[in-house]
């Protein structure tokens, strides 16, 4: 009876995997913590495997072990749940095998021993594994759904071992999921128009039909995500394809995006390409044609001299989707840059006090003027705030009897002159055309559902970052509004990221702005996406607002350390993402995974697969 119920959770591969637990060691943190020492879990299991030919190519580091654990008895069992960490087999001949030995004896012991391992000999022969508790337990009771209880219960020494099958595994990490998304397919696909996972879990991918992965698109968004790995390991394919499938399975999600490499016009054409969902690109430049538009967009290298990626572009070309941020040669001062020279004008005036009490007034009355009408500081002036700010200028100087010959005097008495300079820039928006802040603002909270705006140059892309995220956070405390989420995705993130240590100015500005915009805009909607290829020079501050992350190859260990220490990912974990090919993953997640902060390796799906079923079918 209980090897029948157990059957329906557990899996022995076919009576090839008998396995018990051998040892649980306590892992001692180093006395003096330090932000090389990393995390580590408290606890190292030791399993020891009979020995099978085939169960080399069966179990894998990732895979989820059960062993039963003290708070069990015969009606409530409970396991303790544990990821593997280290596989490796051993040969009783070999491991006796002394260096001091004879060596033609040593050769003829190592040349006995090869035929062994295709045998099943398991007095010769075992495969030792490692495996660190994710801090679960597993509940079975009766014929009741499986249920997770989070904690770590120590496991009973010389237990057996068991495998979670592939229904056990899906139910864990899905079954919450696929409720919330009101999704039920029979058969997964990497299709991302008719099923939302965004890959496959790495397990029993030899043996069974792959198992799929899904997330909870609104909570990642709102509780923000970052994607880490170095260059070549598919960060832009990744993100993309998680854009894709928010967009198409979560209709109230916006995704602005801040696209310093112009690379996602390509990767999201067939989104562009959609007259159902509205979408907008902005270029740094005007374009007038499609040629122009093409040679501006960068494109994998096997698709550089595709002629048919040249027809989708004139498909978007042709629905207007392309626009440029228009830059105000004759400057339009906001209501932050009134205030901050009246700041500038006070700071340089300590030692004049009716100067400073002049200022002030000015100063009380400009804040008055914005608190009134719920203006914020990156809002452009208009004209009549430009007449207020002249009277309360000559008002001030007239009242405190400011000398004529002073700046302060000059500075309040000249406003009118800001008149001219808005006139000049309502000219140039009406001549050119393009969007302005205002006007990128206004796009994304009534239109657009996916708007990127790829503009190489960094100063004016972070100018546009800083602007953008202080008016939209500002106008949502407004408002308390929660709906529609906006997603802030923030590609090659070390450019608007950068640690505060060692940066200044427009890099400090923009690191601070959105830095705030993840610490605040979770409770207004506003979301965040960090992907990078170093995280080590990213601010740590920004870093720990993440609540999902994937984490794929990074060669230096300076980058594993951080992320092991941020995000709480044992390093013997992480270590295993050196062997991943492009594509690979390692997931984790404090609140859009079934299960919260435990690592999931998994095959992400491939973005270039959508991009070629829309070339084939556009072009």
């Amino acid at each position: 009876m209980l090897e029948e119920k157990a059957s329906r959770y557990f899996t022995d591969f076919d009576g090839r995997f008998k396995a018990r637990l051998a040892a649980v060691t306590p892992v001692f943190m180093p006395a003096a913590t330090h932000e090389l020492t990393g995390i580590s879990s408290r606890y190292e299991c030791r399993i020891k495997v009979e020995y099978h030919k085939d169960i080399m190519g069966l179990i894998e580091e990732g895979v989820l072990v059960a062993v039963r654990n003290f708070k069990s008895n015969p009606n409530d069992r409970r396991y303790s749940l544990m990821v593997i960490s280290r596989v490796w087999p051993e040969h009783y001949g070999l491991k006796g095998l002394s260096e001091h030995s004879y060596y033609p004896m040593q050769f003829e012991i190592i040349q006995q021993s090869v035929k062994d391992w295709d045998t099943s000999d398991k007095s010769t022969m075992m495969v030792q594994i490692s495996a660190l508790p994710i801090n679960y337990d597993l509940l079975l009771k009766g014929d009741s759904e499986p249920k997770y209880e989070k904690g770590f219960t120590y496991p009973v020494i010389a237990a057996e071992a068991e495998i979670l099958n592939r229904d056990m595994i899906s139910h864990m990490y899905n079954q919450r999921i696929l409720a919330k998304l009101g999704f039920n397919a029979k058969k997964t696909t990497s299709d991302a128009y008719k099923d939302p996972r965004i890959g496959t879990i790495q397990m029993f991918e030899s043996m069974e039909e792959k198992i799929p992965i899904y997330l909870d698109f609104e909570a990642m968004v709102r509780y923000h995500f970052g994607i880490f790995a170095f260059t070549g390991a598919g960060k832009s394919n990744l993100l993309s394809n998680i854009l894709r499938r928010l967009l198409i399975h979560q209709p109230e999600v916006k995704v602005i995006v801040f696209d310093i490499s112009s690379e996602y016009p390509f990767l999201l054409m067939d989104l562009f390409a959609d007259d159902k969902i509205p979408s907008k690109i902005i270029l740094e430049n005007p374009v007038t044609n499609v040629e122009q538009f093409y040679a501006s967009v960068v494109k994998p290298r096997e698709y550089e001299d595709d002629d048919r990626a040249r027809k989708v572009f004139a498909r978007i070309f042709g629905q207007k989707k392309i626009t440029y941020y228009l830059k105000p040669e004759s400057k339009v001062p906001t209501y932050g840059d009134i205030v901050e020279e009246l700041n500038r004008q006070r700071n340089e005036s300590l030692d004049k006090p009716h100067y400073v009490n002049a200022l002030d007034r000015i100063r009380q009355d400009v804040v008055d003027y914005k608190a009134e009408r719920a203006m914020t500081d990156s809002k452009p002036i208009d004209e009549d705030f430009i007449k207020q700010l002249d009277e309360w200028g000559r008002g001030a100087v007239d009242e405190f009897k400011i000398s004529d010959r002073s700046g302060v005097y000059a500075w309040a008495t000249s406003r009118l002159t800001l008149i001219d300079n808005l006139k000049r820039a309502e000219k140039e928006k009406r001549t050119t055309g393009g969007l302005d802040i205002e006007g990128i603002r206004e796009l994304v909270e009534k239109e657009t559902r996916l708007t990127c705006i790829s503009i190489s140059d960094p100063y004016v892309i972070k100018e546009l970052v800083v602007d953008l995220a202080r008016e939209f956070l500002h106008r949502r405390k407004r408002s308390f509004k929660v709906k529609p989420c906006v997603l802030f995705v923030f590609d090659e993130a070390q450019e608007f990221v950068p640690d505060l240590g060692g940066s200044s100015g427009i890099d400090k500005d923009c690191s601070k702005v959105v830095e705030t915009l993840l610490r605040q805009g979770r409770k207004y909607g506003l979301g965040g996406c960090l992907a990078t290829q170093r995280i080590a020079y990213l601010n740590t501050n920004a870093l720990q607002q993440l609540h999902t992350y994937f984490v794929g190859t990074l060669p230096r260990p300076y980058d594993r350390t951080v992320v092991s220490d941020t995000f709480t990912i044992d390093k013997q974990i992480l270590e295993k993402t050196l062997e991943f090919a492009p594509g690979e993953w390692l997931l984790s997640s404090f609140i859009a995974t079934g299960m919260e902060n435990v690592p999931i390796f998994i095959r992400a799906d491939n973005a270039e697969a959508e991009v070629e079923k829309t070339l084939s079918r556009l072009a």
